[in-house]
């Protein structure tokens, strides 16, 4: 037998069971009403705070997208300052180069002399 078949059993079953015991369509009863009433008591609640919910929520978008914005403008800054901190490290290396090649040059000079 097919999945559906098996499926549509075992619900008749579990359907007829409850029909047949007196407690058990009672409690089925009482657990119906209470999520009906849970529902509305949800839908009641809804409905009421609607308002109030959507001015939170936007209130909330608003500051995350300020975040975005300060978290954007300061990735920014940090990429401005490592390429600072990138040209200044090339022109502190150029300049050791130099003055290495300088002071080399004054040893072979005054090994000259």
């Amino acid at each position: 037998m097919g999945k559906r078949k098996w499926g549509f059993i075992l619900v008749t079953a579990v359907v007829v069971a409850v029909a047949s015991k007196k407690e058990w369509r009672e409690r089925v009863c009482v657990e119906a009403k209470l999520a009906c009433k849970q529902a509305e008591e949800a839908y009641t609640f809804l409905r009421d705070n609607r308002e109030e919910m959507v001015s939170q929520a936007k209130e909330t978008i608003e500051g995350v997208n300020l975040l975005w914005k300060d978290v954007a403008n300061d990735v920014r800054a940090i990429t401005e300052k490592a390429v600072h901190i990138r040209e200044t490290s090339e022109e502190a290396i150029h300049a050791a180069k130099e003055a290495a090649d300088e002071i080399k040059a004054l040893k072979k000079q005054r090994e000259l002399e």
